[in-house]
C-alpha cells in the first residue's frame, strides 16, 4: 500500500503546488494589504460599512472590525476556507475517478490489489495533501502576515482556525469521493463537487444575511467553523461530531459504491 500511497502523492504533485501557490498568494495579498487597512483606520471602516449586507458577508467582513489584528485574520481565514474546501473537494472527486478517465481503470483495479486496498490509498495520499495545504496556510501565516502586525497577536486565533478548517477540509474530501462514486462521469464528479462548495458557501451568506434561519448551519460546512465563531466561542463540539459523522458516512458510501461498481476503462 505503501508504494500505491507514493504514485498517488506524485500523480499530484503538480496540482499540489498550484494549490500551495494559490494559498500562498492569497497569505501574500492579505500580509501586503494589512498595514494599508489598518493605517486608513476609520476611512476604511466607513468604506465597508456602506458595501451592501450579502457583499460584506462574501468578503467576511460582516463582524469583527477589519482594520483590527483579529478582524483582518478572520476576513482573510474565508478566503483560507474557501480555497482549501474547493481543493478537497475536487481532489476528493477526482483521485479514484481519473482512472476512469484515463482509461486506467481496468489496470489498477485488479490484482494483487484489491479495490479496498486502492481505494484506501488514493484516501491517504489525498489526506496528505491536505495537510500539506493546511500546514501552508500555517507556514504562510507566520513568515508572511504575523510579522506585519504590531501591538498585537493573531497566534491564538490561528492555532484554534486552521486546526478546525482541516477538520472541513476531510468533510469536504469525503464529499468528493462519494461524488465520484455516484457519478461515472469524471466531468459529473467534479462538477457537482465544485457545485457543492459553491452552494455551501452562498447559503452561508443567505443565513447570515437573513439571521434568523440560523439552524439551516448543519447543511452548509462553511458555519461549522466560522472565524467569528470561533473567536468568540472556541471549537463547537458539536459542529466536530457532525462532521465526524458526515465524513465517515460518506466514506462509507464511497467503499460501498465502489465495492460492485462496473468501472469503465
Amino acid at each position: 500500500m505503501q508504494a500505491m500511497v507514493r504514485k498517488e502523492l506524485k500523480e499530484n504533485r503538480r496540482s499540489l503546488l498550484i494549490w500551495i501557490g494559490v494559498m500562498l498568494g492569497m497569505i501574500a495579498i492579505g500580509a501586503a494589504e494589512y498595514s494599508v487597512v489598518v493605517e486608513a483606520g476609520d476611512a476604511i471602516m466607513d468604506l465597508f460599512e456602506s458595501l451592501p449586507s450579502v457583499l460584506a458577508i462574501g468578503f467576511g467582513i460582516d463582524s469583527i472590525p477589519v482594520n483590527t489584528p483579529i478582524g483582518y485574520y478572520v476576513m482573510m481565514y474565508l478566503w483560507y476556507c474557501i480555497i482549501a474546501f474547493t481543493h478537497a473537494a475536487v481532489l476528493g472527486a477526482t483521485i479514484i475517478s481519473k482512472e476512469e478517465r484515463n482509461r486506467t481503470a481496468e489496470f489498477i483495479f485488479t490484482k494483487p490489489f484489491t479495490r479496498k486496498d486502492i481505494i484506501t490509498s488514493k484516501i491517504i495520499a489525498a489526506i496528505v495533501n491536505i495537510v500539506i495545504i493546511t500546514l501552508t496556510a500555517l507556514i504562510g501565516n507566520l513568515i508572511m502576515l504575523v510579522p506585519q502586525i504590531e501591538g498585537g497577536s493573531i497566534l491564538s486565533e490561528i492555532a484554534t482556525t486552521l486546526p478546525s478548517m482541516f477538520i472541513v477540509q476531510i468533510l469536504f474530501l469525503f464529499i468528493g469521493l462519494l461524488f465520484s462514486a455516484i457519478f461515472s462521469s469524471y466531468g459529473k464528479a467534479l462538477s457537482f463537487s465544485a457545485l457543492f462548495v459553491a452552494l455551501s458557501y452562498f447559503l452561508m451568506i443567505i443565513i447570515k444575511l437573513i439571521g434568523t434561519i440560523d439552524f439551516l448551519s448543519v447543511l452548509t460546512p462553511f458555519m461549522y467553523f466560522t472565524g467569528t465563531g470561533l473567536v468568540e466561542n472556541g471549537i463547537s463540539v458539536f459542529y466536530i461530531l457532525l462532521a465526524v459523522v458526515i465524513t465517515v458516512t460518506a466514506g462509507y458510501l464511497t467503499y460501498s459504491r465502489y465495492r460492485g461498481r462496473d468501472l469503465h476503462s
